[in-house]
């Protein structure tokens, strides 16, 4: 019987034919069998085997065209993009929507000629186990009762706890759903000029969804913004006398250890057309009144809010303070200088010097 074929051997008498079945698709089995019955000679799968693998490079660098064509027939795409002219156009539109959305940031109000106020509230936190409800409810019902006040707001109204501080919900008795209920009443008592939203507020949204602006709009603020409001207040029975221009934020970009209210403040003298800025957030309070460009008196106005007991607080050390919750922003538009606004932190005496001005006009 002859000997089994070695490597070797096979290398060197069917080392291209191995290659080609190979490329074929023919296994070590069907190769060895081949060769076997063109010789008649005993092979091993082992040795063809360990033929393939010295042929291996040649194996991968054989000519692709030695292989089986395949004929690909590609159609026509029946998809056409959109033509540029008519994109640019649907862009040309939507950006005239987007600059004309911002409009809702600029408000003209015209009020009557006479003395009135604005109860500017700080951050209420209606759902807040720590909200201080017995003073909320005083100056809503101070506001409410006492002729020619408006009210309006720095911002998170509720705290909304998301994510990881959605935990918090677990030692609070209040619900989610009662923190809307509150919210609600609040809107409802007074006539709000304006309020905007807090990054409480914020953490509320989704995309396309502002629980905030549609809670405004079913209730009695006149306008809401999500960040910031510019009011210009004029006045009905005299064009001719100066408005007063407001910027109504949640907070002002920049800090101080001196004085909490830096961040309007430093705003009053880069803008030097406003008459007053107020804010929040920070839950300290604080009033700067200075005299800025072309003579005009600023008022800047940051409100504590009614947070207390705030345990991010005292763990971050800053102390808590007992007063400022919020303010009365009195206007006499019949005046002129430093005296046409006055500020009142003591609610109920800035509520009786209104009334004292009106009844005397």
């Amino acid at each position: 019987m002859a000997a089994t074929w070695s490597t070797d051997e096979l290398l060197a008498g069917f080392g291209a034919e191995i290659i080609k079945w190979q490329v074929e698709g023919f296994g070590r089995r069907k190769i060895a069998a081949l060769i076997q019955q063109m010789t008649d000679r005993p092979c091993s799968e082992h040795a063809v085997r360990r033929a393939l693998v010295r042929l291996a490079s040649q194996i991968q660098g054989s000519d692709a065209s030695d292989r089986p064509k395949v004929k690909i027939i590609k159609e026509e795409d029946p998809f056409e993009e959109e033509p540029i002219e008519s994109l640019i156009e649907r862009r040309v539109e939507a950006s005239k929507r987007k600059i004309a959305k911002a409009k809702k940031h600029h408000i003209r109000v015209e009020l009557p000629y006479e003395p009135m106020g604005i109860m500017v509230f700080g951050d209420p936190h209606v759902d807040n186990e720590g909200c201080d409800w017995d003073a909320l409810r005083r100056h809503v019902t101070l506001a409410a009762e006492t002729d020619g006040v408006l009210a309006a707001c720095v911002g998170d109204i509720q705290d909304n706890w998301i994510g990881r501080l959605a935990r918090i919900y677990a030692d609070s008795s209040v619900t989610a759903a009662n923190g809307w209920r509150l919210s609600e009443w609040m809107f409802q008592q007074l006539d709000w000029i304006a309020v905007v939203g807090g990054n409480h507020d914020a953490w509320a949204n989704g995309p396309g969804v502002d629980p905030m602006a549609w809670l405004s709009e079913r209730t009695r603020v006149m306008c809401y913004a999500p960040d910031e409001i510019r009011v210009q207040i004029g006045w009905e029975d005299s064009r001719e006398a100066e408005p007063v221009n407001w910027i109504l934020r949640h907070d002002f970009g920049g800090r101080s250890w001196y004085h909490p209210t830096h961040g309007p403040h430093k705003e009053a003298m880069l803008d030097g057309r406003c008459h007053l800025l107020t804010a929040g957030h920070i839950h300290q309070w604080g009033q700067l009144t200075t005299e800025q460009r072309h003579g005009r008196v600023a008022h800047a106005i940051r409100v504590r809010g009614y947070k207390r007991n705030d345990t991010y607080a005292r763990a971050k050390g800053f102390f808590e303070q007992n007063f400022g919750e919020s303010a009365l922003v009195v206007i006499d538009p019949r005046r002129e200088g430093p005296g046409r606004i006055s500020v009142h932190w003591d609610l109920k005496r800035g509520c009786e010097f209104l009334t004292f001005l009106r009844q005397a006009a």
